[in-house]
């Protein structure tokens, strides 16, 4: 009977690391998307900063309150995509290289890009 038990701990010990990879690989997966869609917020706002940057060369008039609001809101949209940058290292168990800033295998002692120790 002992050995029945063993087994059947085994396997539930197994079951709860699986569960644990399969949530972590369920919160990269939501991450990754909503920094898809920040970064393609961020792509938006770029692209309305310079449609505002171009009417203000063809008409000669510089009003630096829209640039600002929108400069204000690509620092904002980059900040949250840090974020969850970092999120993801941290689910992923990464280290950033402190030379180049590779993301990498907590696990390895030097960065594979540039060499450094990590």
């Amino acid at each position: 009977m002992g050995m029945i038990n063993d087994i059947i701990e085994n396997a539930k010990e197994i079951f709860l690391k699986f569960g644990e990879k399969a949530n972590d690989a369920y919160d990269v997966t939501k991450l990754n998307a909503l920094k898809s869609r920040i970064g393609s917020d961020i792509d938006k706002a770029y692209k309305k900063l310079g449609e505002e940057y171009y009417q203000v060369c063809k008409s000669e008039k510089l009003d630096t309150a829209d640039f600002s609001a929108l400069l204000s809101t690509l620092d904002e949209l980059h900040a949250q995509y840090d974020t969850i940058v970092k999120q993801i290292e941290d689910i992923k168990n990464l280290k950033r290289c402190p030379v180049c800033g590779r993301a990498q295998e907590n696990v390895k002692p030097f960065c594979a890009d540039c060499g450094a120790k990590l």
